[in-house]
């Protein structure tokens, strides 16, 4: 840092014959000194002369040691280009010169390399060309930053540069009534009052003529021969010495300590004070003079001549890059690769420091601040309230077209004439004369980069406070500058919430290498800075100074308006911080959790913050409400929700959505039934908000806040609102929704319905119905949108052949489904509808429920038209038995299921339920339609009292439902399934009419087909008949089993021991070979086996009259283990064999050798039930079954060689409840075809 002077600790004397000799000499004969000697005079009459001396005599020293490297104001704003040319002009070109030649050296030989014809190096040397001539354009604009550049040819002298501009400093600051401003305003150096002040003209004269490219040392050019002469006035001269200084820079050619450039750095900074000072000081004058044209012509004249915003400009725009250079890393290597190709940078002339860029801040800083002093001075004074006709000036180096009429008398060309200049000169990257500042490219594009990461957190609050307080000076600017600026402050909020929630982990880049330049106060920094910059552009500025152009504030709104879901979307982010960080200060507070607290110190503060949120939006909602609520409908969609549930339709709210409701809760001045009106209109004409790729209405995502928001309020709020959400409700229904705000529709009524059952208004309740009756209408005709009709003048649908999608099997993310939303209208009617699967899960869901609740007990037959025009798109789906229907299946059959419960329902299904009982397809569906099935029956045989027993009294040869097949066993397995759908002893009372059936089936000598359904009927029975109901039964069911057996042991019996009644048995074809059973058979024995199974597997107890059968079946004792005389038979006795002894030994016989069937030995213990297959391809599937019957009864266990090592079944079971389930499980399963099939 630089030692700290003042202005009374040195006494300083000048020699002027010296200096008068050293002028005319020439620099050869003069040794050039390090240090400059400032003067000090001591016989000045007035403070303004002493100070105008000393303030001369110190820029007499420090210009002795200056050299000009550009053409100063003359050039600043030319093209780039001329910028080289200008530097062979001065003192030091033979150095620039000499660089030049090595870059036409380098070309030269870079020239020889390209000539060669390698072909192999042709794509390699067009990219790189491309990426030069990139670069190139680059350095041009970034050349054009240091043309205003003066440059040292020493160091040293800043000590004293410092004394004389703190003592300009303190005179300006004592003045306070602006007299000094005045005196110097309206004098000038007058040469003849004092012998001193002839030498300092004479510096000035010289130093202007190095400037524009002369010599400092010899005789003095004629005014006439110079381009430019220097300010004879005081304050210009002021104005001009502290603008030298900001400009001045030293060369990268002189070896330099950071001392000096710290010293340097800091006289730039005190320069921009001194200018800050006069400036705010002239704004006084011109405020005084306001309304007098003639009273500003010389404050004008001073800005113009000395090109004080031109200056700063370029100084700000220079800084703020040099401030961000180091961060791009691969902009560095292109310039090398620019020097490499001999090129060399304006840039590269000047020694900026190595440091980083927060060197840069005090100048950038103070810069600010001129700046703001320079733009209210410009609008006191009335610069660029009318621009000349002649365009933008000679200083600019872009043309003007000239399309405007020459007197542009009228209005409107005066207006169209401004409006074109105002273009020309945002777009310029050059400084425009004539035009103010807010009106220059240059100062519109770097406050739009201003609050990048890159140009320094620490600089983010003095550009806000910058344009924060020139809002209402911004004019045209207004809107072109508040888009850009609002984003980045969106962006910045959201970087530090980013922080915040991945604190620890791995960050962005720009953020956490930057990090400890953010202030702890930075997020509410920028929050204010947002909400003045918001306030300003909606509300109306009564209280304003500055009256703006409605035309302008226009502007400037309609670009707010835009970038509100931006804005929305920081808000919610940093109230999600707010509600975790008070979620974790309870939980500290209570003891749970106390090591979730914050590690972010940017959100400490959350009651602060919380208020400044507030503060942003509370004033908004009046005037913007339905502008704030469909932006709210895109920063919804853009927050991602869970996952929906199996099976579920609406989204669930995820947390950060849950933020978004919480929020507009904390909104003091939106009530609900003022939130309700808002959705209603956005849901009404739903804006069209533009988003970063696209614009995308926000009528789905409304709904589906509101359907949130409604779940979260209490049923005192609701009541106390319920004619605003019924007319949202009504309205919302008539319109073009998309499908799944159909969907939304139905969720709210059933969750409004389900907290308020009873309303005690009849206009409510009516009109309850009446939007009930509209939502079911058009979920319904959503639901209907798969079929389509059999025929153009019927009125019956069917199932259109397409694949659906099912909502638990294909689940789309939100944005997916919103997308698909978006498009639902732009869907043909050939193609696959992805909603009729999903608005059947809905209806399934809500349906029964809510039109019990809307539809008192009285009033109920009101609903049953309702639920037959419903049905009417619902039974279609379930009489098709399709594979690719199955999820509409599904979804109708629990439609119908929970319908169904409801008996005033039954009319409206009663008569087609019975039909699709009744169709040959029914049992054609899956696993996980049977429960509902089960349920559908139940209900039907239940509802109507004498249903159960007229179907067990249907007799086959009446029914002409199944076509040409055998009706006897699909009738069985329909009367089965009925009782398997029932409860337990549900249906007991009938068990003799069951009994007589059972026996009139077995008295006509039943085929295979029929047995077998009567033994998945004794397996119903077994489940849903007590035991102690069921001993009737037992007789006919044992008799039953053993006749299969005994059929099966005689199909398997030699040919010479089968009776000439069994040789037509079929099967019995060779004479000891396999024996061929026809499909029929093998059922009628698997489902004989699993009747013995089913039996076995019961708990003893509760089946207690089998166990006196079970010995004719399983092998209890092994009789070869016991010998002696009371264990031979008597004459004429025959050994009891049991029966599945039997058929394992005939099984074994006839298959055994041929088909080399293995005896596996086994020591695994299973578990009953045995079976679980559903068909048999071969006889031989039941081996390991029947073996391990054989094994398992035999107490003690089996020893012989036919049942050793086979695997033994636990008896009795140790779980009975789960082999009970396990055995409802398989029965219901048996009842299904296979929908392949």
């Amino acid at each position: 840092m630089a030692t700290e002077v003042t202005t009374l600790n040195l006494t300083n004397i000048v020699d002027r014959e010296s200096l008068w000799a050293e002028l005319d000499t020439g620099p050869e004969q003069v040794k050039l000194q390090d240090s400059f000697v400032p003067s000090k005079s001591e016989s000045e009459d007035t403070e303004e002369e002493e100070e105008e001396e000393n303030r001369a005599d110190d820029e007499a020293e420090s210009e002795h040691t200056e050299s000009a490297d550009t053409s100063g104001a003359q050039v600043s704003t030319e093209s780039s280009g001329s910028g080289s040319a200008l530097y062979g002009s001065i003192e030091e070109g033979r150095l620039v010169n000499g660089l030049r030649r090595a870059e036409s050296e380098r070309t030269q030989a870079s020239d020889s390399l390209s000539s060669e014809d390698e072909e192999d190096l042709e794509l390699e040397t067009m990219a790189r060309s491309r990426l030069l001539k990139q670069e190139r354009e680059k350095r041009e604009a970034i050349d054009s930053l240091f043309l205003h550049v003066l440059l040292y040819p020493v160091a040293g002298g800043w000590r004293h540069l410092l004394q004389g501009l703190s003592l300009l400093d303190s005179l300006l600051r004592s003045s306070a009534e602006c007299p000094l401003v005045d005196a110097l305003s309206s004098n000038s150096l007058d040469t003849s009052a004092a012998a001193h002040l002839n030498l300092v003209s004479n510096l000035l004269h010289r130093h202007q003529q190095a400037q524009d490219g002369k010599g400092f040392y010899g005789c003095l050019l004629s005014p006439s021969s110079s381009p430019s002469l220097p300010p004879s006035i005081l304050i210009e001269l002021l104005v001009s010495l502290c603008l030298r200084f900001l400009r001045s820079h030293y060369p990268s050619y002189l070896s330099l300590g950071p001392l000096d450039l710290q010293g340097n750095r800091e006289v730039q900074v005190r320069s921009v004070e001194v200018l800050t000072r006069i400036v705010n000081q002239l704004g006084c004058v011109a405020r005084g003079h306001e309304g007098n044209g003639a009273g500003a012509e010389p404050i004008r004249r001073v800005l113009s001549r000395c090109q004080v915003q031109q200056y700063a400009l370029l100084t700000l725009s220079a800084s703020m890059y040099v401030s961000q250079r180091g961060m791009d890393k691969v902009a560095s290597r292109n310039v090398e690769l620019l020097v490499e190709q001999g090129g060399l940078s304006e840039e590269s002339l000047v020694n900026l420091g190595s440091g980083g860029g927060q060197e840069q801040y005090p100048l950038q800083m103070e810069l600010l601040k001129l700046l703001e002093a320079l733009i209210v001075l410009e609008h006191h004074v009335g610069l660029g309230a009318a621009i000349p006709s002649g365009g933008l000036g000679g200083a600019s180096s872009q043309p003007v077209e000239s399309r405007e009429s020459p007197a542009a008398s009228s209005p409107l060309a005066r207006e169209w004439q401004t409006a074109v200049l105002f273009q020309q000169s945002i777009k310029s990257a050059q400084y425009v004369q004539s035009h103010p500042i807010t009106a220059q490219g240059m100062f519109v594009s770097a406050a739009a980069m201003a609050l990048q990461p890159q140009y320094g957190y620490a600089m983010h609050p003095h550009w806000v406070s910058l344009l924060c307080s020139t809002l209402p000076y911004l004019g045209r600017s207004l809107g072109i500058i508040v888009a850009p600026l609002i984003g980045q402050i969106c962006r910045n909020l959201d970087e530090l919430v980013k922080l915040y929630e991945h604190d620890g982990g791995k960050t962005n880049q720009s953020l956490s290498g930057r990090r400890e330049n953010i202030a702890p106060d930075y997020p509410l920094t920028l929050l204010e800075g947002l909400t003045t910059i918001t306030h300003y552009c909606l509300l109306d500025n009564k209280r304003s100074l500055v009256a703006c152009e409605p035309s302008d504030i226009r502007n400037a709104r309609n670009a707010v308006i835009e970038a509100l879901p931006e804005m929305l979307t920081s808000m919610v982010l940093l109230w999600g911080v707010v509600r975790r960080e008070e979620f974790h200060r309870r939980a500290s507070d209570s003891g749970q959790n106390s090591r979730q607290t914050s590690t972010s110190v940017y959100f400490k503060s959350t009651k602060i913050l919380r208020h400044r949120i507030l503060e942003f939006l509370v004033p908004l909602t009046g005037q913007y409400g339905i502008q704030m609520m469909a932006s709210l409908g895109v920063v919804w969609s853009s927050r991602k929700s869970r996952r929906r549930h199996k099976n579920m339709v609406l989204p669930v709210a995820s947390e950060a959505r849950l933020a978004i409701v919480d929020l507009v809760k904390s909104l003091n001045t939106l009530q609900t039934d003022t939130i309700l009106q808002l959705i209603k209109e956005v849901v009404k004409k739903p804006h069209q908000i533009k988003g970063e790729q696209k614009s995308a209405l926000v009528d789905i995502p409304m709904l589906q806040f509101s359907y949130a928001y409604i779940q979260t309020i209490s049923a005192q709020v609701l009541h106390e609102n319920i004619a605003p959400l019924l007319s949202l409700l009504r309205e919302s229904v008539q319109l073009n929704l998309a499908p799944p705000g159909h969907f939304l529709l139905l969720g709210i009524l059933n969750d409004f319905v389900n907290r308020l059952p009873n309303l005690d208004n009849k206009k409510d309740t009516r009109d309850l119905q009446e939007v009930t009756q509209r939502i079911l209408e058009a979920v319904g005709g959503i639901a209907g949108s798969s079929l389509e009709q059999t025929s153009w003048l019927s009125r019956s649908l069917e199932v259109k052949v397409q694949p659906q999608v099912c909502p638990e099997a294909d689940e789309p993310d939100d944005a997916d489904a919103e997308e698909l939303a978006q498009a639902s209208t732009m869907v043909s009617s050939s193609a696959p509808s992805i909603y009729s699967v999903q608005a059947l899960a809905l209806l399934a869901e809500m349906l029964a429920s809510l039109l019990d609740m809307v539809y008192r007990s009285d009033e109920k037959e009101k609903a049953v038209p309702l639920i037959s025009r419903l049905m009417y798109f619902v039974f279609p789906y379930l009489k098709n038995h399709s594979a690719y229907n199955m999820p509409s299946f599904d979804a109708g059959a629990q439609l119908l299921s929970n319908l169904s419960g409801y008996a005033y329902t039954k009319r409206a299904w009663k008569k087609e339920v019975f039909e699709l009982f009744m169709d040959p397809l029914f049992f054609t569906m899956d696993a996980s339609c049977a429960p509902s099935w089960k349920s559908i029956i139940d209900h039907l045989l239940t509802h109507e009292k004498t249903m159960f027993k007229d179907l067990m009294s249907l007799q086959s040869g009446s029914l002409k439902l199944f076509g040409n097949v055998d009706q006897k066993p699909m009738l069985l397995k329909r009367q089965a399934f009925a009782m398997f759908s029932g409860e337990l002893d549900q249906y007991h009372p009938y068990l003799p009419l069951i009994q007589e059936r059972l026996t009139e089936a077995l008295r006509t000598n039943p085929s295979p087909a029929v047995s077998a359904q009567m033994f998945l009927m004794f397996r119903v029975l077994l489940l849903r008949i007590s035991s102690q109901h069921l001993t009737s039964l037992w007789p006919i069911m044992v008799t039953e089993l053993i006749r299969i057996f005994a059929r099966l042991e005689k199909s398997l019996q030699p040919d010479k021991e089968v009776s000439k009644l069994a040789k037509v048995v079929r099967g019995a074809i060779e004479r000891n070979g396999p024996v061929n059973f026809s499909q029929a058979e093998l059922d009628m024995y698997l489902s004989a086996c699993k009747f013995l199974d089913t039996s076995l597997t019961f708990p003893p107890e509760q089946i207690p009259v089998f166990q006196m059968y079970r010995w004719a079946f399983v092998p209890e004792v092994d009789v070869n283990r016991f010998n002696g005389p009371e264990m031979s038979l008597m004459e004429a006795e025959q050994e009891c064999i049991p029966h599945v002894v039997k058929v394992l030994e005939g099984i074994q016989q006839r298959y055994g050798t041929l088909n080399g069937l293995s005896e596996e030995s086994s020591t695994e213990r299973l578990e009953f039930p045995l079976l679980t297959q559903c068909s048999l391809r071969s006889i031989t599937q039941l081996l390991p079954f029947l073996r391990t019957l054989c094994c398992s009864f035999q107490v003690p266990p089996p020893n012989g060689h036919l049942m050793q090592h086979y695997p033994i079944a636990d008896y009795p079971a140790t779980n009975p409840r789960a082999v009970l389930r396990k055995l409802e499980h398989i029965i219901e399963k048996e009842f299904l075809d296979s929908t392949e099939s």
